[in-house]
């Protein structure tokens, strides 16, 4: 029996890519449930001794910062997004070409987007923005999210990249070929 062909470098590197992307989705999904404890602690509170906790505002507008952009790079790396195949089932070859443009158009606007969050946060940081109850500087949540935003582009680029070897070479995707 001959020996299996090594993984390439370009799936080596997709399964880091898919690696990162869920352990960053975890990041997000704690701060999904911590707002979301803090919310029903708030609201029974509220509602039991009229006493509601101070900053939940604050942390809610934080925690979803943080939470929004975790779920980016996994959504990239699986292709949970929307996407029209109406090329794919006319032309498969044309169908591969336009996804790998709209990948190309989607990494620029990506980038373009975490450009700003970093100019935001700088504005942020000059400013010294904090939290309107509990003084929770702002900038340093901005500049983590913007942080896992280029973690999205990078994760991005592999997309580009296996779209491009999938071009040259035409495989299946794994994205749609293999259940969640």
């Amino acid at each position: 029996m001959p020996a299996a062909a090594p993984p390439s470098l370009l799936s080596r590197l997709e399964g880091v890519a898919v690696i990162c992307t869920r352990a960053l989705s975890i990041v997000g999904l704690v701060a999904l449930m911590i707002l979301a404890f803090i919310t029903l602690a708030n609201g029974l509170l509220r509602w039991l001794i009229n006493q509601p906790i101070a900053g939940v505002v604050d942390v809610g507008a934080l925690a979803i910062a943080i939470a929004v952009s975790c779920c980016m790079p996994i959504a990239l790396m699986e292709r949970s997004h929307i996407t029209f195949r109406l090329m794919s089932s006319l032309h498969p070859g044309l169908g591969r070409l336009l996804d790998l443009l709209a990948d190309i158009a989607v990494t620029i606007v990506l980038a373009l987007m975490a450009w700003q969050f970093w100019v935001y946060a700088g504005g942020l940081a000059i400013s010294g923005e904090r939290t309107y109850v509990l003084k929770i500087p702002a900038a340093p949540f901005w500049y983590a999210a913007d942080v896992i935003l280029w973690v999205a582009v990078l994760v991005q680029l592999v997309v580009v990249a296996l779209d491009i070897a999938n071009l040259v070479n035409p495989t299946p995707r794994r994205s749609e070929h293999q259940p969640r």
